[in-house]
């Protein structure tokens, strides 16, 4: 037997709800409908994914780490119904891998935009990791793409996009919340959350052995690297451009210098096939918008 896209959706409302009744209301089936779903979903897989209590729901381990799989799934499809239901409306849609970050950060500015000047295209994000972004674009899942070092693949067209700081953010509680600045070599020795990505490679290659970061445990994505600094576990590190994000969790953030290192964003369209007219139109849009509006996040 193979597992059904019911019984996921099945699974991923029961977490989120912590309610049998709640997730089958949600999802307008009977409670036990639902909770066969789940039931037949465990018998495939051969494990458990939930702990029934009388008043709560609690995933298993094994559970937990099925689940992130799921949402994943269930993320695509959406995406993919979206596409669709653009493309019956008659609209253009135009894809743009890039993090989940930039997404809720600087996307947000740029989306409005694109509303109000393409009465019929769509800018569509397409959430993807950081070491994912190229491989988007060279499979045909996106039309353009924002990340890192971008420019090294000759499939690219590529042009510089957005410089930012550093940053570290940490817990008000934290003894160094207090400083405007610091510098690289005071935060060395400190537990640090950080995406081990290129640009990652890139500041542990400019610091150099004398100020080498010594304790740095890898962060899947901004929220969960500053959630872990918000609780007081150490320091995470990121993009200045993320400081929403990371105000919204109740962390400090505080510019990084000695050296002065820039995290460097670049914007792609493919090179080996002509760009559609929307596309290079939102291709302009979006380093305008990016330029114009987002330098206070530098």
């Amino acid at each position: 037997m193979q597992v059904k896209i019911r019984q996921l959706r099945a699974l991923d409302a029961a977490v989120r709800t912590g309610s049998f009744t709640e997730a089958a209301h949600a999802l307008h089936v009977t409670p036990a409908a639902l909770s066969l779903a789940i039931r037949e979903l465990e018998d495939i897989l051969g494990f458990r994914v939930l702990e029934r209590t009388t008043r709560r729901l609690h995933l298993t381990e094994h559970g937990r780490g099925y689940l992130a799989h799921a949402q994943r799934i269930l993320a695509e499809l959406e995406a993919a119904s979206r596409y669709a239901s653009n493309v019956r409306e008659n609209y253009e849609v135009v894809r743009i891998a890039t993090t989940q970050t930039i997404i809720a950060t600087l996307l947000t500015y740029v989306l409005p935009s694109v509303h109000q000047h393409f009465e019929r295209v769509r800018l569509q994000p397409v959430d993807v990791a950081a070491s994912g972004i190229a491989e988007a674009m060279l499979e045909n899942r996106a039309d353009m793409a924002i990340g890192v070092n971008l420019s090294n693949r000759e499939e690219f067209k590529t042009s510089p996009l957005f410089s930012s700081r550093w940053f570290a953010f940490l817990s008000p509680r934290h003894h160094l919340a207090q400083h405007e600045q610091l510098p690289w070599s005071a935060i060395a020795g400190e537990p640090l959350f950080m995406t081990k990505s290129v640009n990652y490679l890139r500041v542990c290659a400019a610091l150099g052995r004398k100020n080498a970061l010594a304790n740095v445990q890898d962060a899947p994505t901004a929220i969960a690297g500053i959630a872990m600094a918000a609780a007081g576990a150490g320091i995470a590190v990121f993009p200045a451009y993320v400081q929403p994000l990371a105000q919204m969790l109740g962390t400090v953030g505080i510019p990084l210098g000695s050296p002065d290192l820039r995290h460097e964003l670049e914007l792609s369209v493919r090179a080996n096939s002509k760009p559609s007219a929307s596309v290079l139109a939102l291709h302009a849009l979006v380093t305008e918008v990016i330029s114009a509006q987002c330098g206070h996040l530098q």
